[in-house]
């Protein structure tokens, strides 16, 4: 935000500058400050700065019934607003006086000279035009900010693309970006202005005036008058604008022309330069879309008889491993069957051995025949129950 300046640094910023032509930032007096120049991400938005001084423009566009009195022609209309954020001199919400100047040089400047074809923008005549708005909003004020709003919006304009519109009879059908591509607006040439701050030469000096190119906050307070000259890419001169101020003698008026056609040829470069670049890196973007996402791992398989013979000794491991598992069945089942005998021969020698053990008891008691007969029909029930059923 700028800083409010003390009458010390007004005089010290005019006597630099009669005294030693110097200015205060160190810049030559036909030197610009750095231009810079960025678009948005949709078309028709477009950023300026000369070095801190910023300013932002957007271009938007409609359909609508012309009037009655230019029924084949489109409407352009620019709005300028300047905000405290970049000045504490403006307030929020009230178009200050400057920003009513600024808004009617830009509209001069761009739909004066005919930069732009109205009549382009008629799609029935009578019935359905275009209406282009250039809304531009000051950021930053350090001096100069009428130029640099100026090549904002020329630079939104230049930027913009409109719906392509198909015409049948008396109707019209708009297409959409993803049907069509939208198409540029038909500009003539590019008009530029430059501004020339002019100061009143010292008594000492035969009153000679000076003048210095792209003046910024400081020498703009402390400026006599001020002096626009508009040039176009040819060289061609679109307007002089000199709102008030100190006169100015015809001589300083022609060199400050010529220096204005060498500083907008370069200006005009650096704007086709940088649209270009926009629109090649837009291209890119366009034609690579598929690379934004991870390519899938596709899975093939080759068919070559090395793929074969690798296979075939699987096979015959797997039929190894199944005569395998036969021999260890057959190995465990003959295991089972003498372990069965086995227990078959020990469960036969101990019932003999109960049965010798029984019949040596019985000799032993004494000979009572409810005794013995029991005893006899209790070791033949107790044989019947012991009785092994042979293996299979």
């Amino acid at each position: 935000m700028a800083v409010p300046l003390s009458k010390c640094e007004l005089e010290f910023a005019v006597q630099a500058l009669r005294a030693e032509n110097v200015r205060v930032d160190g810049r030559a007096l036909t030197a610009y400050r750095r231009l810079g120049i960025r678009f948005g991400a949709s078309h028709g938005e477009a950023g300026v700065n000369f070095g801190p001084t910023r300013a932002w423009a957007v271009c938007s566009g409609e359909i609508i019934k012309p009037p009655p009195s230019r029924p084949n022609e489109g409407r352009i209309s620019f709005h300028v607003e300047f905000g405290p954020l970049a000045s504490p001199n403006f307030e929020v919400g009230r178009p200050s006086a400057q920003a009513i100047s600024v808004g009617n040089f830009v509209e001069r400047l761009l739909r004066g000279s005919r930069a732009i074809d109205a009549e382009a923008l008629c799609i029935v005549g009578g019935q359905k035009v275009w209406s282009i708005r250039v809304d531009v909003r000051a950021l930053d004020d350090d001096g100069n900010l009428s130029d640099v709003c100026a090549i904002a919006a020329l630079c939104s304009l230049l930027h913009f693309r409109k719906a392509d519109v198909e015409v049948t009879g008396d109707s019209a059908r708009a297409f959409s970006t993803e049907e069509r591509a939208p198409v540029p607006l038909s500009v003539h040439h590019l008009p530029v202005p430059v501004t020339f701050a002019l100061f009143p030469g010292a008594a000492g000096k035969n009153g000679e005036p000076a003048w210095v190119l792209d003046p910024n906050r400081l020498e703009e307070a402390a400026m006599g008058g001020s002096l626009c000259i508009a040039v176009n890419q040819h060289g061609e001169l679109c307007g002089v604008h000199k709102p008030g101020g100190m006169p100015v003698e015809f001589a300083m008026v022609q060199h400050c022309l010529e220096l204005a056609v060498t500083k907008a040829k370069e200006i005009t470069r650096r704007i086709n330069a940088e649209l270009e670049a926009d629109l090649a890196k837009r291209q890119a973007a366009r034609k690579n879309v598929h690379e934004q996402f991870n390519q899938a791992s596709l899975l093939t398989v080759d068919w070559t008889e090395s793929t074969v013979e690798e296979e075939q000794p699987k096979a015959s491991e797997n039929l190894d491993l199944l005569e395998d598992d036969g021999r260890d069945l057959e190995a465990e089942l003959q295991a089972v069957a003498e372990e069965a005998a086995e227990l078959e021969a020990q469960l036969e020698a101990a019932a003999q051995s109960e049965i010798a053990a029984l019949a040596e008891g019985q000799a032993t008691l004494p000979a009572e025949g409810s005794a013995g007969e029991d005893l006899s029909a209790a070791v033949v029930k107790r044989k019947r129950k012991k009785k092994i059923r042979p293996a299979a």
